[in-house]
């Protein structure tokens, strides 16, 4: 009798020692939300200009890159993945559980993009060569906190429209003095909308 048990327990054991953990570690993540608290300290020790971006459950810090001639800003995550935007607008993506790619940029300001069209592609679902269409439309600025009269944030709606998918959304953006401050928009119609905080390093 106690050399069957013994064996059950050698047997149980070692088939516990193949159990694959990650399983629920993965489980665990999907339950909690991965979040980000950046206060005054932390954007201090940073060196360089920032987003801080929240996306479903998770949240990430991605640093400022590059800033192109014509204004493209390329921001790169802790595993490398890259987020490009022009104006808060995010125009591509690399790495991402779903990307997306602009094929053209030539816009100076979000508020131009009155029926302004592009193509884009789109990945995961994959989307190759799509027609968008953007239509812009100014909100009244709002004023945030009364102590601070001379900075106040001026809000964009932006539609967009993918008319042979039948997607259509609407993204949010936010500008102290010109500088975009924080967007929310959606870039994939299947995916949940990205948020975006930019913290400057001048």
């Amino acid at each position: 009798m106690i050399k069957l048990l013994s064996l059950t327990l050698i047997l149980l054991l070692s088939s516990c020692a193949s159990v694959d953990y990650s399983y629920f570690s993965d489980f665990k993540r999907l339950l909690t939300r991965n979040t980000i608290e950046v206060s005054d300290s932390y954007i201090s020790n940073m060196k360089y200009s920032f987003i801080k971006v929240s996306h479903a459950r998770n949240e990430a810090i991605f640093v400022l890159s590059d800033v192109s001639s014509t204004g493209i800003h390329t921001w790169i995550g802790a595993n490398y993945e890259v987020i490009k935007t022009k104006h808060g607008l995010i125009i591509e993506t690399q790495g991402l559980d779903s990307d997306i790619k602009f094929y053209s940029s030539g816009f100076d300001d979000v508020t131009e993009l009155s029926n302004y069209s592009s193509y884009i592609n789109l990945y995961n679902p994959d989307l190759v060569y799509e027609k968008i269409i953007f239509n812009a439309k100014d909100i009244d600025a709002i004023q945030p906190n009364k102590s601070d009269l001379d900075l106040k944030v001026h809000v964009v709606e932006l539609e967009r429209q993918v008319l042979n998918i039948g997607w259509t959304s609407k993204d949010t953006y936010f500008y102290k003095n010109g500088i975009i401050i924080k967007s929310i928009q959606k870039i994939n119609p299947l995916r949940d909308p990205f948020t975006i905080n930019f913290y400057y390093k001048f």
